[in-house]
This record gives C-alpha cells, structure tokens and sequence, in this order.
C-alpha cells in the first residue's frame, strides 16, 4: 500500500513540476528561522490553496470585470469558511498541487538547518535567561537588604524596652509589595511610630499625673479645685521662658475653650452616678429592703453604666483633671519640665479645711441624691404595678394624708400646693410620672418636721408597705418594663429616625397581648396632630397616620382622618383620654381604613390613647383594635389599658428625644455654616452624637452624623454603623472628650485634631466636634476666636433646645402639634449669635461713638462692621445711602444702645431676623 502510494506521488511530480517560487521562503537569516519554519509548515498549508480557491471565485462570478455589475461576495466570508471546512486536524485534504509541494521540499532543508544550528541557538538562548535572571535576582536582592534596613530602623522606632519585642511584625506582609506601595506604607508606619512613641509618653505623664491629683486631693473627695489649677498654670506658664511657652498651651485658651458653656445648667456635678452594690439606709425595716432591692436591681441593670464625668466650672475629678494636664503640656515638652511643673502644682496648691469639708459635704450630698432617686424610683415602679407610666395624684395624696395618723395634714396640703405650682399640667390631670413623684414627695418631706434624709426614709419605707403585688404580677412588671425600655433604647440607638421606634413600639404591644392578653391578636397605628392646610374647611387640625402594623400597611399607611369622619379619634385628642371600645360593629361611629373586609367580619375592640408630651398637651394618638382576632376574647382588660398608655409615654419620650436630636443637627448644620468661611484653615469637621452601648462590653458608642470639609460641602451620614473605644485605637481621643467632657488636643498620623464636646443639661457630653486642622499645629488668632465663639453659641443653642422637651421648662410653642419645628432650630443658633452681638454692643461707651465719629475715612473692616450690624435691623437698607454712607452709618448707629437694649426681643418674620 506505502509503495503504491510513494509510486503514484513520483508519478505526479514527474507530470507536474514543483514550482519553486517557494524557495523564496528560504534564507539563511537565523533569527526568523523559528519563524519561517513554523508558517510554511503549520498555516501556509491551509491558507495558500484557500486564497487560490477565493481567487478562482472571484474570477468566476466577475466581481473584478468593471462592465458588469458587482455581484453580492464577500471574500472575507469566503475564505473564513474554507479554512474552518480545511482544519488541519480535522480535514483530509486533496492532493497537493505544485506550489505546495515545492513548500514541503523548502519546509524540510529549513527544519536541516535549524536542526544544524540548534545546539549553538539554545546555549546562546541559556546564557541570555541566565543573565537575565541573575539581574532580577541582584535587584531582589539589593531589594531586600534595602527594605529590611528601612524596617529595621522602623524596629528602632518602635521598640519599647531592651527586650527587643517589636509590637507589629510586618516584614512577611511586605515581602511582595511593590515599591511605591513599600514606600508608602514605611512612611505610614514612621508615623504610626512617631504616635506610638508619643502614647508611650502620654501614658508616663498620665501617671505622673494621676499620682499628682492624690497627692493634691487632701480630703479623698476626688474632687480638685479648677479655678485654682487653672491659676496655677497661668502663673507657671507666665514664669517659663519664651521658648517653653512655644510648647505649653496657653492655660487662657484652656479655660476658654473647657468653660464656653455658661448657659449650662447648675445641676450637681457627677462623679461616675452610682453603680454596683445596692444601698438602703439602715433605718430600713427587713421587709422593705426585702422588697425594693429586686426592683432596684432591675432598674440598674436597664441602665447604662454612667462612667462618664460631667462639667463643673469649680471642680475637677481625675480624669478630667489628667486630661487638662495634657492638654496644657502638649506633646513636645521634655520629662524634665514636666516634673517641674508637677513640683510647682504639688507645692502651691493649697487648701483650707473650709474647702476641704465644703467638698466632702458635696460629695456626700451628690451621693445621696443620686441614691435617693434610685431608691424613689423602684418605689415608683412597686405602685405602679401595670407600667402605666404614671401614679394617680389622689391616690398617693390619700395614703400619705394616714401617714403619721393623719397628724401631718397640714404640711401635705402645703406640699400640694408647691407642687400645683411647680408642676401646674400634673396637677390638672392629677398624674404623677417618675420625675413628678420624685419631686412630690421631696416637696412632702422639706414640708414634715425632722432631718429631710430620714423623713425620706420614713415615708418610703411607709409607702412601700402600703401596696402589694403578687408573684405573678412582679414578672409580670419585670417583663413589660423591659419591653417599655426598648423602645427607649430604639430611640437612643436610632440615629435620629423614627423607624426603629415605630417598630419597638408595635414589638412591645404585640408581645404584651401575646403574653399577657390571652394571646390576642392586634393591629396597631400611630398618627399626629399636624396643621389642617389641605382642607382648612374639614377643621383646623388633622391627624396623620405616620406608622403601623405590616399587614395593616396598604390600608392606613399615610392616610388622613378628619374631624368630620367618622371615628373616636378626635374624641380621645380632645379628652387627653383612653377610649375603648369593647364592641365596634355596635358602636356605630367607627372609621374603617379596610374598605374590603366584609361587614360580618367587623367584629373586636378598639382602643385609642392619646399621646401626650411632658406638660400632658396631646401631640397625637396611638390605637389598636382587635379586627383581625377571630377569638372570643378581643376585650382589652384594665390591667392591658393601663401597659397600652405606658406605651403611649414612652413613646412620647422617644419621640420627642429623636426630635430633639433632629432639632440638635439641625442647629450644628447652620452653625457649620456660618464657621466654614470664617475659618478657612479647618480640614475637616465631623459631628458625632454618643449613643447607649449595645452590649455589656462598652459603656457608650459614636455615631458620626455630619462630615463638613473646608468648602461647606456636608455629608449627612445615614448609615446606622457606630464604633466604640475597644476598636478604635486612633480615634480614642474622641472617647476621651466624651469620658471627661473636656476638649481634647491630639495629633493623628500627623494630623492635628481639637474634639469639642456638646454638653446636655447634666453638662455631660451628648455629642461632639472632631476638628481637623491638617498639619497647622494651631489655628490663626482670628480664626482661632471665630471657632471659640461658634462653640459657645452652639452650645447656649443647644441647651436651649433641650429645654424644650422637659416637664419643668414651660414650652414655648403652642400650636405646631408638637412638632418641633427644624426651621426654628436652625435660626436658634443665630438668634443666640445676636445675643452675642447685644452684648457687645452695650458695652461700648460714649468714648467709643465719639471715635467712631471722629472719622472722615474710617477703616473699611470698621465700616463693613456697622454695616453688618445695621442690615440686620433692616435688611432692605442693603445697597442703600444709609450704609453705604459713612456720615449715614455713624448717625444711625448712634442709636446701638437703644436697638440692643435687655428687654429687646430677636423675632423671624417672612424669613428675615428682626429686632423689636
């Protein structure tokens, strides 16, 4: 068969010449020799006789004849189709024509001569790899050394002791970073080191620090004199020498910027509000101990622990006191000057006995009171059985009027009647919360002859004999207690959303009716007061339908009732009432949303609370009916009432916190606002707000809310993620601002930050200022008072709007339904700005006119200045002669002291500042 073959192709080539066009293929060029070799044996095979093929179509359908008309043929399709019907691997081919063969004789000398020159090719080719690796090798090499010196200077840096412990070991994780990237993080570790170094520091001098506080705290109250301190590093601040004080902070700007917040509020001071072992005076009968102590426990353990300190302007505790010791050393002050300065403070400070025993009585004091309230408020939760949220006022005054056989009538009566003034809407209603029966009894007891504390004792240990509760109704009150704190805690957690606090509302109504309601089955909804602008003619008010169960959704979500629709509603508003309705297909003036459910299947009870804010004005309405329940039992029992108006309170408190929290940023936004042009060198402001721990490993956590840059351009966070001092060892100088409610200094990776709490009404901190200033160790002296005067203003804004919620501040709002208006808390903080200015300008006397006066050409910053100050009178003079003219601006402002006179109000009319 193989001879027949060989024989036939040696007829074919005698036949037919190979054509040796194709030698052209041959050279003797080394380097394409690969090359060459490859196409004539691998693709041209294939694809010369296929372009012969293309090349006789062509011919045949005339595409090229210029006569005729072209015909539709793509020579591309063509030959892509020969060569996949051609494959090599597939294909068995026809005989080859001469070209072809004439090829196959090229291809066999070509692969003779590779064949020839091969060894001395592939030598050539070793000793080119080999060189070429021997260069990467020398450069990993050279790499290698190079990166292992740099991190060895790195370990120099970061070690500690002699020990030669290195706390990161990152050559492993370097190994194979490129350079850039190398460089990059040996430049962030030398800062990283450069911090370290400095904490290392920080933590000798703390101590250095601690120990001096002991030393200076004679009477072991925990408590230092500030006022003092203070003076004390003003007078070795002013003795030091110029080039130390380029170091120190200057103890002036401290006070400043630690004392802007004289608008606080002059509650006692706290000194880390009483945790731990529960105590009862020992005037006590067993059964009373016996009694409160589980309620006690219970309270505490809902409670977050409250380590941080509050702000006195008189005193100092530890950490607080550590903390200004820091910020006054800085962080490039020697050891040497550092124990100067401790000797210097250990030998001045002095202290009377006077003030010795002063402190320790207010210690003991704080202590007390913080006692006290712990005690009054398990009482409080032992009488009110069903957690209502509020005792009945005739019922507490007629247990107390036996007290002591009725001998002290008298003295409640008085009692009454300052508590009737103090708290004016309680008495109305004749309801008592938490913090009004505190105080009643407080009012009770100042009125009773003996020492105030034993009375107390006395009355409490009277009235907590004078009520019982079963087994089955204390767990009964342990569990839905529980669920009426979730809902605060949904408040605190929530980041100024009212979601979550819908939800915790609806989860504690349904658990409650699952638990203690015979498993009853409700739905549940939510609906304010707002101002009637879509139909005045319907009524001046409505209610909204802002929140409710998941199934009930499509039907009541965002709907609107009217006070002429049907319904019980708007009688519950007015009533400031529960009102149930056991049987709604017999009531007869039911609203129903779910227009589908048959009328045969309108059967159930129907309750509707109003919802009341701290001075009982009603704000809205909370409601559950029993519709969907196919039971028997859908009533809702006494004791249910009562838990469903708990709810209805602490849902009130939640509401009206996150508003609060609304209103707050609200107030930080347009402060941001007026700061960012004035102080051009700030980086970076971020506003964070302290919200609750979520579990028992940290005390508190940051929730970062605003991000404002130098432009004014802000980022409202809406992202619920919070971070606390355990995982955030570059950030702790944040937790330290809101452990001490102090201002904190600090410099991160080279960066230099100023944290500014946001104090509330106790003066701890609710929130704080992370101020970047970038590279600038401080900020100019103009700028500087700019930053100083915004923190002051924002706080005496803030405390303004966390008066408003509370049950002794007489609002200062009457219609709005209880919505606190975000409009209001934006022009708040130029309101208190104003204030500002009246100050200041009332200080000027008659000699500063008559300079005023005296120019012809004054200074243009004092010209725009009484412009300024004149546009806010009238906004309409802007452009105008009386401005513009400096003879004009003198005669009017001639009249300052009269525009800002005390009585002056600042009102907001069609949206412009006006002074009256």
């Amino acid at each position: 068969m193989i001879q027949a073959q060989k024989a036939k192709e040696e007829k074919v080539k005698r036949r037919e010449a190979c054509d040796w066009l194709c030698r052209e293929w041959f050279s003797d060029e080394k380097e394409s020799l690969d090359t060459r070799t490859y196409l004539l044996d691998k693709l041209l095979p294939t694809l010369i006789p296929g372009v012969e093929k293309l090349l006789m179509q062509v011919e045949r359908k005339n595409v090229l004849v210029p006569d005729k008309e072209p015909t539709k043929f793509d020579p591309i399709t063509f030959l892509g189709e020969y060569l996949m019907r051609h494959n090599p691997q597939y294909d068995i081919s026809t005989k080859p024509g001469p070209y072809l063969r004439g090829m196959k004789m090229v291809t066999e000398e070509l692969k003779t001569e590779m064949a020839d020159t091969a060894p001395e090719r592939m030598k050539a080719e070793a000793k080119t790899k080999r060189k070429e690796r021997e260069q990467v090798e020398n450069m990993e090499s050279e790499q290698k050394e190079m990166r292992k010196e740099a991190l060895a200077i790195q370990f120099k840096e970061w070690t500690v002791d002699i020990s030669g412990r290195i706390p990161v070991y990152v050559r492993s994780y370097t190994e194979y970073f490129s350079n850039d990237m190398f460089q990059e993080i040996l430049k962030h570790l030398r800062q990283c080191a450069l911090d370290f170094q400095k904490a290392i520091r920080c933590d000798t001098w703390r101590q250095m620090f601690t120990d001096l506080f002991l030393d200076c705290d004679y009477g072991k109250v925990g408590l230092l004199d500030r006022q003092k301190i203070l003076a004390l590093l003003e007078e070795f601040y002013d003795r030091s020498p110029v080039s130390a004080k380029k170091r120190f902070c200057n103890p002036r700007q401290c006070k400043h910027m630690g004392c802007f917040s004289s608008q606080d509020s002059g509650l006692p001071l706290s000194h880390g509000w009483f945790k731990g072992s529960i105590w009862l005076p020992a005037t006590h009968c067993a059964f009373c101990l016996s009694d409160l102590r589980p309620i006690m426990a219970d309270i505490q353990n809902r409670c977050t622990s409250r380590v941080r300190s509050a702000f006195d302007e008189n005193c100092l505790n530890l950490p607080q006191f550590v903390q200004l010791m820091e910020t006054f050393v800085g962080q490039d002050i020697s050891l040497p000057t550092v124990k100067s300065l401790i000797e210097f403070i250990k030998e001045e400070y002095k202290q009377t006995e006077e003030s010795k025993i002063e402190q320790l009585e207010k210690a003991r004091r704080t202590s007390r009171l913080a006692q006290r309230k712990l005690l009054l408020e398990a009482l409080f939760e032992k009488w009110d059985k069903n957690a209502s949220g509020f005792l009945d006022l005739k019922e507490v005054d007629a247990v107390l009027s036996t007290f002591k056989e009725g001998m002290e009538k008298e003295a409640l009566r008085k009692a009454k009647s300052h508590f009737s003034l103090r708290y004016p809407q309680s008495s109305r209603v004749e309801k008592l919360t938490q913090k009004a029966f505190q105080t009643f009894l407080e009012l009770v007891a100042s009125e009773f002859t003996g020492d105030e504390d034993e009375v107390i004792d006395n009355i409490v240990e009277f009235l907590t004999t004078s009520v019982e509760r079963s087994w089955m109704e204390c767990l009964q009150s342990l569990s839905r207690r529980k669920w009426l704190h979730n809902i605060q805690q949904a408040a605190e957690t929530s980041g100024a959303s009212m979601e979550p606090v819908y939800k915790a509302v609806f989860k504690a109504l349904s658990q409650d009716a699952e638990a203690h309601g015979d498993n009853k089955q409700i739905s549940a909804y939510i609906a304010l007061l707002e101002e009637n602008q879509l139909s005045p003619e319907r009524g001046q008010i409505l209610l909204h339908y802002v929140a409710c169960t998941a199934d009930d959704a499509p039907y009541v979500l965002n709907q609107i009732l009217y006070k002429d629709m049907k319904g019980v509603s708007f009688a519950a508003v007015e009533e400031g009432k529960p009102i149930h309705v056991p049987r709604v297909q017999l009531h007869g003036n039911i609203h129903f949303w779910n227009y589908d459910r048959p009328v045969e299947e309108r059967r159930g009870s129907l309750l509707v609370l109003p919802l009341q804010d701290a001075h009982w004005r009603v704000f809205g309405i909370l409601g559950l009916d029993t519709l969907r329940d196919q039971s028997e039992k859908t009533i809702f029992l006494t004791h249910e009432i009562s838990f469903c108006q708990g709810v209805s309170l602490a849902f009130s408190k939640a509401y009206h916190h996150v508003r609060t929290l609304e209103n707050v940023l609200q107030m930080t936004l347009t402060a941001l606002d007026w700061l960012y042009p004035r102080v051009p060198s700030i980086h970076t402001v971020i506003t964070y707000l302290v919200e609750p721990g979520k579990d028992q490993t940290c005390d508190y956590a940051l929730r970062k809310m605003i991000t404002t840059d130098n432009t004014g351009q802000k980022e409202i966070h809406t992202s619920l993620r919070t971070f606390s001092s355990l995982y955030s060892h570059f950030r702790d100088y944040l937790f330290k601002c809101i452990d001490t409610s102090e201002v904190v200094r600090t410099s991160v990776c080279g960066e230099y930050h100023v944290a500014v709490p946001l104090r509330d009404l106790s003066r701890q901190a609710l929130g704080l200022f992370d101020i970047s200033i970038g590279h600038h160790q401080k900020l100019p002296p103009h700028e500087r008072k700019d930053l100083q005067k915004m923190l002051k203003v924002a706080q005496a804004a803030c405390c303004e709007i966390l008066k408003t919620p509370s049950e002794e501040t007489k609002p200062t709002y009457v219609l709005e339904a209880e919505h606190m208006n975000l409009r209001h808390a934006g022009i708040l903080f130029h309101r208190f700005m104003l204030q500002d200015l009246r100050e200041c300008v009332q200080k000027l006397n008659a000699e500063s006119f008559a300079e005023m006066k005296s120019y012809e050409e004054p200074p243009a910053l004092l010209h725009n200045i009484v412009k300024a100050v004149l546009l806010l009178f009238n906004p309409k003079w802007k452009g105008s002669e009386k401005i513009e003219s400096w003879s004009q601006c003198v005669l009017v402002s001639h009249f300052f002291p009269l525009f800002f006179h005390q009585e002056d109000t600042v009102e907001f009319t069609k949206g412009e500042l006006v002074v009256k």
